[in-house]
């Protein structure tokens, strides 16, 4: 069995390009690689966004690991031409907040070519588990890229269709036989808690 688990990065500043993590977002990337520590992880993986390296950077340094980068686990604002904001940044009078507030996640990205990035996020996810036979590998990624992924591995209609939190955790389980299967979704007990290591499993 191969164990992936998707992170979505930390809360990054808002109304820039390739914006870097806000003071909130470090101390989220800090309580992260804490968490995660313990966990035996065999690789890490990254998008080369800026949040993602930052929110990663923490767990390399104390698991003396180095993040490979990989392109297909960048964001959709590289397919849409506007600064990246934080959804929860988003003023009340954009009908990207509307669309949140309802939520048609898939609105707040009219414009992105649904297929090609399923397509993109399940080859980066494929990549890192043929990579890793057996291992436990963590990729630092995106709310959306998570989104689509794991739609894909649920058979979910719809490509957005839950907001991770940041720096969340969701994992997915590629079977001996070959199979994928979620294992859980959204995890943020690393906010709140601190745990035990002997309780790893």
């Amino acid at each position: 069995m191969t164990e992936l688990l998707l992170v979505r990065h930390g809360l990054p500043v808002a109304g820039v390009f390739d914006p870097g993590l806000s003071p909130e977002g470090t101390a989220q990337a800090e309580r992260l690689a804490a968490w995660l520590g313990p966990e035996d992880l065999d690789a890490l993986y990254v998008s080369p966004f800026r949040r993602a390296r930052e929110t990663v950077a923490p767990l390399e340094r104390l698991t003396g690991m180095t993040a490979t980068v990989l392109d297909d686990l960048r964001e959709w604002d590289t397919d849409v031409s506007q600064p990246y904001t934080p959804p929860e940044q988003i003023g009340a009078a954009d009908p990207r907040a509307a669309a949140l507030a309802e939520g048609r996640y898939e609105d707040f990205v009219p414009d992105l070519d649904w297929d090609a990035f399923r397509a993109r996020a399940v080859r980066a996810m494929d990549t890192i588990l043929d990579a890793h036979p057996g291992g436990r590998v963590a990729a630092v990624c995106h709310g959306g890229i998570t989104n689509t992924y794991l739609a894909t591995v649920l058979g979910l209609p719809s490509m957005f269709w839950f907001h991770p939190g940041y720096t969340s955790v969701s994992r997915v389980r590629r079977m001996p036989g070959g199979r994928i299967v979620a294992h859980s979704v959204n995890e943020t007990a690393h906010m709140i808690a601190e745990r035990a290591v002997d309780a790893v499993a």
